[in-house]
């Protein structure tokens, strides 16, 4: 079974100029990077370039989060 392991606690703050970027693992292998900035969520895949990335503007990603739900 696959292990995943998350832990995050940061007090509320203001996202700066540079992104919050997130590494997402797998049983310790690196699956991908999340950025996290003003304008949108961007998932990166371990191996791609950045320019291959997937990214999705915070209206998209509300709405593909509220369609999962029905």
């Amino acid at each position: 079974m696959a292990e995943h392991r998350v832990f995050f606690e940061l007090p509320t703050t203001e996202l700066g100029k540079a992104d919050a970027t997130f590494q997402v693992k797998k049983d310790g292998k690196i699956l991908g990077t999340i950025h996290i900035s003003h304008g949108a969520l961007e998932y990166q895949p371990n191996g791609f370039m950045k320019k291959n990335s997937i990214k999705i503007d915070w209206t998209k990603f509300d709405k593909l989060m509220r369609d999962s739900l029905q």
